[in-house]
């Protein structure tokens, strides 16, 4: 399976560098994620929610891709290179801490929180 680029529409993006943030109120799982697109080169924060709650069978995911500026993707870059483990979605570190402040805080700045670009998963 690949992942589609929002721009370009092309089976090529990539997730370069992520940090897993456990659970919150709404998601079994919550990931903070810089994602790039290996045809045309688009650059986003994403994040990548994933919910189990409900019936057994009902999964829920959403993962989208937000358009960010330099300053922006390089403060997750930041944030997820400052902690030794960041796919211990347990880990205490202050990385971990900024990483779900940065998520639940929609007035980052930087990020177009407005304007989501849902992520969409290809099968070969």
């Amino acid at each position: 399976m690949a992942l589609r680029c929002p721009d370009c529409g092309v089976a090529a993006l990539g997730i370069e560098e992520s940090i897993e943030l456990g659970s919150d109120d709404r998601s079994d799982e919550v990931a903070l994620q810089i994602v790039e697109c290996h045809a045309c080169g688009a650059e986003y924060v994403a994040v990548y929610e994933e919910s189990r709650r409900g019936a057994l069978d009902d999964e829920s995911v959403w993962h989208a891709a937000y358009p960010a500026d330099t300053e922006a993707l390089n403060e997750v870059r930041s944030i997820i290179a400052s902690c030794r483990d960041p796919r211990e979605a347990d880990c205490g570190c202050r990385g971990h801490q900024r990483a779900r402040e940065f998520v639940q805080d929609e007035d980052s700045p930087g990020v177009d929180w407005e304007q989501p670009k849902p992520i969409v998963f290809v099968r070969d």
